[in-house]
């Protein structure tokens, strides 16, 4: 019997879930990005049998987890029975809660939460990349707690080095805003405020926000310091080689 085809579908509605869905679709060079290969998401801890099922028969075989080691712990993925590898790659290294706490308290706003994460942390964003171009055909989930921030960015890393231009890197990023609001965003900005953090941040902002604009003057950024996105990304070590394999495995 034949399998039937899935419908392309952008967001993917899992119970305990609220950022999950596919970066297919996209126009990219005269192409466009496949469906089914690429998924973003924010942590998986609360998916329920029905999510879990679904995944399953997306035949997802990777999943890229950016969160910190103590995020793992306090709220491990509940992923039994899909049938995937799981990789760890935390963005920060696990040194978030000392040094990196201290810094990114100073300017403690998304535009200079990414610049840091850029600057300070370009090597762990292209790692991640670099796994992505090494999946081949298999489909990937890439995620961290809110699949917003560290997820915003590694997509658009990928995205934009395989030719999806910005305007639509941007509208993926700021669809974040959308799916988080209410129940996530509500229970997050809770979290961030029993934390104690200091008046003058915008908690709101740093918790809900996904703002198009700030896509856009981030990828300009990029390209003003590196030519484009595959110079920043070389930069940081990845090959030609691996590249041109991204562009293989997510363009068709």
């Amino acid at each position: 019997m034949t399998t039937p085809l899935r419908t392309p579908t952008r967001r993917l509605p899992a119970g305990g879930v609220h950022n999950l869905r596919d970066v297919g679709g996209y126009p990219a060079a005269g192409l466009t990005t496949k469906w089914g290969k690429l998924f973003r998401s924010d942590s998986l801890h609360g998916i329920d049998p029905a999510g879990r099922a679904e995944l399953a028969d997306l035949g997802l075989a990777l999943v890229l987890d950016l969160r910190e080691s103590d995020e793992r712990a306090s709220a491990p993925n509940a992923l039994d029975g899909v049938g995937h590898r799981d990789v760890h790659l935390p963005v920060y290294r696990d040194g978030i809660g000392s040094r990196g706490a201290t810094h990114t308290a100073q300017t403690l706003d998304l535009g200079g939460i990414y610049t840091w994460m850029l600057s300070e942390h370009g090597g762990a964003l292209t790692d991640a990349v670099r796994l992505i171009a090494g999946s081949g055909s298999e489909p990937v989930l890439v995620h961290c707690t809110a699949g917003k921030d560290r997820t915003g960015l590694v997509i658009a890393l990928t995205l934009a080095a395989v030719g999806v231009e910005d305007r639509d890197i941007a509208a993926d990023y700021s669809l974040s805003e959308v799916m988080l609001a209410g129940e996530w965003v509500d229970a997050m900005t809770a979290v961030m405020a029993a934390r104690g953090l200091p008046a003058e941040i915008d908690i709101a902002q740093i918790v809900a926000s996904s703002p198009a604009p700030l896509m856009l003057a981030t990828l300009a950024s990029l390209r003003a310091s590196h030519g484009d996105v595959r110079g920043y990304l070389r930069a940081h070590g990845m090959t030609d080689t691996e590249l041109d394999d991204l562009r293989a495995c997510l363009v068709g």
